[in-house]
């Protein structure tokens, strides 16, 4: 599968503020690899991070397509970017 280097970014970035272990992130590259959606997911989840997501008591711990429909950004869910 290839990736765009912002891709290889948004990756490492969501990997980071997670937490994951190498096993971790072995799995989720297995599981986009299987699911070539998931691209678009990632990509979406760090920009969201990036432009303050976070699920809190606060908000009712929202959840990213809610957030992302409330602030512009793309659906995660869409499966266009996976598909260009």
């Amino acid at each position: 599968m290839n990736v765009s280097r912002q891709f290889l970014k948004d990756f490492a970035y969501i990997a980071n503020r997670y937490g994951w272990t190498p096993e971790d992130v072995e799995q989720a590259k297995a599981d986009t690899r299987a699911n070539p959606g998931l691209v678009n997911y990632w990509t979406v989840l760090a920009d969201a991070h990036r432009n303050g997501y976070e699920q809190t008591a606060e908000n009712r711990f929202i959840r990213l397509t809610d957030w992302c429909r409330q602030n512009g950004l793309a659906d995660p869910f869409s499966n266009e970017e996976a598909m260009q």
